[in-house]
């Protein structure tokens, strides 16, 4: 019996030993508490956050994706230290998307806070968006390689 009552212990503890070595991941950007780790604007807009996540946890927040990849490239954080990069749902703020598998719409119908223009959506929302709002689509290598580009 003192098995069978010693199993719900380790269960617990095998639980926080696998959650203890989860990737780690985005956390919820607290409007108006943080300011850009790029630009040093206060983040007030979530339809335009965004935060990259480091290998070691730790997590640089942005108030607009273009921030983000200025930063991204600027190499602040070693590309091999990066453990992903995630943007809101324009259109569903508050909701982290990886910035790998979001749409960019470049746009001049939106002002971002930093006016890169870009609003981030799932890949699958691209189309009907920029049919909406009119702009360009791009990737996030593309987003990336504009942020390279000189000005």
């Amino acid at each position: 019996m003192s098995r069978l009552a010693s199993l719900p212990a380790a269960a617990t503890l095998l639980g926080a030993a696998v959650l203890a070595c989860a990737a780690p991941g985005p956390v919820p950007i607290v409007l108006g508490e943080r300011d850009c780790d790029h630009c040093h604007m206060t983040i007030a807009d979530p339809r335009f956050a965004a935060e990259l996540v480091t290998r070691t946890g730790k997590v640089y927040l942005f108030d607009d994706a273009g921030c983000l990849a200025t930063f991204a490239v600027n190499g602040t954080v070693p590309p091999e230290q990066v453990q992903s990069a995630w943007v809101n749902d324009f259109r569903h703020p508050g909701t982290l998307i990886p910035a790998q598998d979001a749409a960019f719409l470049r746009t001049d119908a939106v002002r971002s806070p930093m006016a890169s223009n870009l609003v981030a959506v799932p890949r699958s929302a691209g189309d009907s968006l920029r049919a909406a709002l009119g702009g360009t689509l791009l990737d996030w290598a593309q987003v990336l390689a504009d942020a390279r580009a000189p000005a």
